[in-house]
């Protein structure tokens, strides 16, 4: 179409793409979606377990960092109270070599937890029932913060350790209720007072390595006299959140100290260097030889490491295409980057670095032809008042 004195000007149609391209472009954007889906769910699950956030809890505001660990013991080789007692006196030594010293009105550079297993057949008034039981030892409820559902929790500084703690499952079982602090029940034929009822962990993990009907909680040497052991022995799990100078300090003195058991650095295992070592051995903790039962909240962890290790490989996965098409386009981007910088920037921007640098020369010339004028005229003065004098 023409107007007088005027023509429209034709531009070329911008090429599409291929329905194969952008078919490919879109599976790209939806497994970039599905990744950063996949993302969200490892940072919503990676902080649900508790028991593993104990050293976080401790530290607070401090700037002191600290660190969880755990040792886990073969049925063959549980130690006992005289064992813990003895690590927990070589604790302040091992800290002073580090140069490492607790302060007055600061917070201890270390606490501990211990326990053991056994089953019970415990009495209430409205039933009886026969359950799982953990002896607890140290500061057990600090690793493991319970949802109290009522009463309060047991100590190892009490005096009389005639106390017990039941989960909601057994409450309702032997008294059909959770608000029964100061009840007795009775085990063995002996009264134990009720200090509170708790609700269990309701995370996905600890629901499924945790399938009982009911649990009860009570000291550890209580636990012993009632199974007929002594205290010698029993102790399947020692926990410890200490403070940490340098990595794998904490870790370092369970390995030192309990040289049969298999240690586990709870802080930081759900981080991305950890899960994906797993990744790597996939399938090779399973073959066990240590003859380690583990309770259920360490059975709880590896189940999570479990589905963050599936997680990142689900992540690996979907990021492969979008990362592939991203670095292509790029490369692409960065070739017509350099085109248009070679033949069409490159050469404009030259010709006017050319063109200054030419009228910087030219205006150079022209200041120093005017000097040289402006002196042959001063010369010219200089003569012509000689000659008049």
């Amino acid at each position: 179409m023409r107007i007088k004195g005027f023509a429209f000007k034709r531009f070329p149609r911008p090429r599409r793409p291929s329905k194969a391209k952008a078919a490919l472009y879109i599976a790209g954007s939806l497994l970039a979606l599905c990744a950063l889906a996949l993302g969200l769910v490892w940072g919503a699950s990676a902080d649900t377990l508790q028991s593993q956030l104990a050293a976080e809890r401790y530290r607070g505001e401090n700037e002191q960092r600290y660190a969880q660990a755990s040792a886990f013991f073969p049925e063959t080789a549980q130690p006992g109270l005289a064992e813990i007692r003895s690590f927990r006196g070589s604790m302040e030594q091992k800290l002073l070599d580090v140069s490492l010293e607790s302060k007055e009105g600061a917070p201890a550079l270390w606490f501990d937890a211990y326990s053991g297993a056994g089953e019970l057949s415990v009495k209430g008034t409205k039933g009886s029932a026969t359950v799982p039981a953990t002896g607890v030892g140290g500061e057990w409820f600090s690793f493991h913060p319970l949802e109290l559902r009522s009463g309060g929790y047991i100590s190892e500084d009490e005096l009389m350790h005639d106390r017990v703690i039941l989960d909601e499952k057994l409450a309702w079982q032997l008294f059909g209720g959770f608000e029964l602090t100061g009840l007795t029940v009775t085990i063995s034929g002996k009264p134990f007072v009720i200090a509170g009822v708790v609700a269990m962990e309701e995370d996905s993990a600890s629901a499924r390595s945790h399938e009982t009907n009911g649990e009860i909680f009570l000291h550890f040497d209580a636990l012993q006299q009632l199974t007929g052991g002594d205290g010698s022995t029993g102790i399947s799990c020692y926990e410890l959140v200490c403070a940490e100078p340098i990595s794998g300090f904490t870790l370092g003195l369970l390995s030192e100290g309990f040289k049969d058991a298999q240690t586990v650095q709870n802080t930081g295992r759900f981080g991305f260097k950890n899960i994906f070592g797993l990744l790597r051995g996939f399938g090779e903790r399973s073959m066990q030889t240590s003859g380690v039962i583990f309770p259920y909240w360490e059975n709880a962890a590896r189940l999570m490491e479990d589905r963050l290790a599936l997680l990142l490989a689900g992540i690996a996965v979907c990021a492969l295409l979008p990362l592939v098409l991203a670095a292509v386009l790029l490369v692409r981007l960065g070739r017509r980057c350099w085109v248009k910088l070679r033949w069409e920037i490159g050469p404009e921007l030259t010709g006017k670095l050319g063109d200054r640098l030419r009228e910087g020369q030219r205006r150079a010339l022209q200041r120093r032809q005017k000097r040289i004028e402006a002196g042959w005229r001063r010369e010219d003065d200089d003569g012509a008042r000689q000659q008049e004098s």
